[in-house]
């Protein structure tokens, strides 16, 4: 685990209301249609998605907002520009984490376990950056986790 600073960057983003249950579904669908935008506007797509995850506590019912982006670069058109934003640069705990996404939760735990013992704190932003999926080989999976810190 690794506490950092993450460089801020120019995102193309769609935001859902959501529940931890919801998730699958948005999976394919969701970054599907931001690369559609991204091909149409001819931008470039810069560094791997994000899912931010903003007012989630671990319960799987309690409904919080998703937001999925891509970091791009080109000339954003003024049309659309509710759609893209820039997210500032932000300190978090980050750690990477291979295999099956049904591990995660635990890797959190981990890592809010690992915010406690050393008395951080935290300020209610988390995000996973998709590195690399494997729908068909999951255990080839990796994710980084980000828990935004204050």
């Amino acid at each position: 685990m690794l506490i950092r600073t993450h460089p801020c960057m120019n995102v193309l983003y769609s935001t859902r209301q959501a529940t931890l249950d919801d998730l699958p579904k948005f999976s394919g669908t969701v970054v599907r249609e931001l690369y559609r935008y991204v091909a149409d506007l001819d931008l470039l797509v810069c560094g791997p998605q994000y899912w931010f995850y903003y007012g989630v506590d671990g319960r799987p019912n309690t409904r919080f907002t998703l937001e999925v982006a891509l970091p791009v670069q080109g000339k954003i058109p003024t049309a659309v520009l509710p759609m893209f934003k820039r997210v500032p640069a932000f300190r978090c705990l980050s750690s990477r984490y291979e295999g099956p996404w049904e591990g995660l939760a635990e890797h959190y735990r981990q890592m809010l376990q690992h915010i406690k013992d050393n008395q951080l704190n935290m300020n209610g932003m988390y995000a996973e950056s998709f590195l690399h999926i494997d729908l068909d080989e999951p255990d080839n999976q990796i994710t980084e986790i980000q828990i935004g810190l204050s």
